[in-house]
């Protein structure tokens, strides 16, 4: 049994305390001194009360963050205040229960979330056993969601944990992996809220594609008539569709998410300004007369021929029916992510209709060079946005010094979001300008790397003879080798000159070159 879970329109007003970062407490102004000393300040006297205020402590913020974040959202059913509870057994009154801080429940899934912080950033000792335990409750979770909120189609189930200023070792991490317990650390929370905050409720799907990648979409599936014919030897299908359909199965990668896994990131984050522009133009009625550019991964597609005149050129175009058998994060958006979600949430999502251009089945390299090819016709893309982009244009390259480029390209960016690197936000990228800490260029890292032999010694009539010391035999082993080695290094000058270090470009620095 599931208890202390309520409907979403019942909670606007924990949503309001649990958006704030920090609590209130009305007491006696004979106790004023007292809390006062213990952190509370005055925010407001009275006559006969004064309501205090503090900063919410770490570990009580981050369960506020995460559970405002599924409900802006718009989870329909939610925890309540102090989390759910899990009994063992309801008919038993002494029967032992399980406390869950995050619970979000709604027709596809449902998400069991553990909250662990620190005040600082360091290593948990206590983690693989906070995890065995949370791995545990996955049965009864499942079926207790399932007896008491039924559903026609059957419901996913997820656990995850979110965690703030908590470093992780490779074993913890494996550990996750084998118990299918997701991982979400504090860059991954922040990137959720940016997001939600940019498009609103449609957010939820880019995280239940995070959660549940190439997982069945139940009820989705849909046969809708379309043009099939060929591009650059692609497969595509134009077709129109519901705004409101499409931002279910969708996924856009964007660059500031900036996961190591995932190496699909070429997108910018939504601009909330064109959003809210295209929105209005919605509601004035305004269409859309060009093509949202999508991929559809591999076998998600069928497509049923319908009898027509031959024009004798294939290519040119086949009419027929297409059946789209969907999944999480089956569709990537390539071109035309505002127009889609400047639908989000917005009342004619269900009934508008949207011209898609969909590939099947194209390499993430492909989709990333389709995306420069077509924002370059419309406006300039920046220099320093392709020397980002090298790693999705060309990880799977067959030629080993360009593969080594995207490797480096790639373990620079991470480094750049790793809060236990020397280089943590550190290096200028196309969207975030110069100041005093972020002063590395990525250019200037990537050069000083590259024209090294750490990872091809010795190359003959383009084969490698002799691979450098930080090759580990594929692309994903050498880039983690790459990173470990990168910080070791960078590590032991911050250590030698931390003062130097930690001004970047600030004045003891310009002091110093001077």
């Amino acid at each position: 049994m599931l208890a202390n879970l309520k409907p979403i329109e019942s909670l606007s007003g924990l949503a309001r305390a649990r958006a704030r970062d920090y609590e209130t407490r009305t007491v006696n102004p004979v106790l004023v001194e007292k809390l006062v000393a213990e952190g509370w300040v005055v925010d407001k006297s009275n006559k006969k009360s004064v309501r205090l205020r503090r900063p919410k402590p770490h570990g009580a913020l981050l369960e506020d963050r995460v559970w405002t974040l599924l409900h802006r959202m718009q989870f329909p059913i939610l925890s309540a205040e102090g989390g759910a509870q899990l009994v063992l057994d309801p008919k038993d009154p002494e029967s032992p229960s399980s406390q869950i801080d995050v619970v979000g429940i709604d027709n596809e899934v449902a998400v069991a979330i553990e909250c662990k912080s620190a005040e600082n950033h360091a290593r948990r000792p206590q983690f693989q056993h906070e995890l065995g335990k949370h791995a545990l409750i996955r049965e009864r979770f499942a079926a207790s969601v399932r007896s008491e909120y039924e559903t026609p189609q059957k419901r996913q189930t997820v656990l995850a944990m979110f965690l703030w200023n908590i470093s992780l070792s490779e074993n913890d991490r494996s550990r996750a992996k084998e118990a299918n317990v997701l991982i979400f650390d504090e860059h991954d929370l922040t990137y959720y809220e940016s997001l939600t905050s940019h498009i609103g409720p449609a957010a939820k799907y880019q995280l239940l594609a995070e959660m549940l990648p190439g997982k069945t979409v139940p009820g989705l599936a849909i046969r809708i008539p379309a043009i099939k014919t060929k591009m650059g030897g692609t497969n595509c299908y134009t077709f129109s569709i519901s705004p409101e359909y499409l931002l279910k199965i969708s996924y856009v990668s964007h660059r500031s998410k900036g996961k190591a896994s995932d190496v699909t990131t070429y997108q910018r984050m939504l601009n909330k300004t064109r959003l809210k522009s295209i929105r209005r133009y919605v509601t004035e009625d305004g269409i859309f007369p060009t093509n949202i550019v999508v991929n559809l991964d591999k076998n998600r597609l069928q497509f049923e021929r319908i009898h027509q005149q031959s024009s004798g050129d294939l290519d040119a175009g086949i009419c027929g029916w297409l059946d789209i058998r969907p999944a999480y994060k089956s569709a990537w958006i390539i071109d035309g992510q505002h127009r889609l979600y400047a639908y989000s949430g917005h009342e004619r999502a269900a009934k508008s209709r949207l011209a898609v251009l969909a590939f099947d089945g194209l390499a993430p390299s492909e989709q990333a060079k389709m995306f420069i090819d077509i924002n370059a016709k419309q406006k300039s893309v920046k220099r320093s946005l392709l020397q980002e982009l090298y790693a999705e244009l060309h990880w799977d390259s067959e030629d080993p010094q360009i593969r080594v480029r995207a490797i480096i390209s790639k373990a620079i960016q991470d480094l750049d979001i790793d809060p236990e690197s020397p280089l943590f936000q550190r290096v200028q990228t196309a969207d975030v300008g110069k100041d005093e800490i972020r002063c590395i260029s990525l250019t200037s890292l990537y050069g000083a790397i590259e024209k090294t032999e750490f990872f091809i010694a010795k190359e003959k009539h383009g084969h490698v003879v002799d691979y450098g010391p930080l090759w580990a035999g594929d692309n994903a082993a050498t880039l983690e080798r790459t990173k470990i080695i990168l910080k070791e290094w960078l590590n032991t000058i911050r250590v030698a000159a931390s003062d130097w270090w930690d001004r970047g470009a600030g004045e003891f620095y310009i002091r110093t070159v001077r």
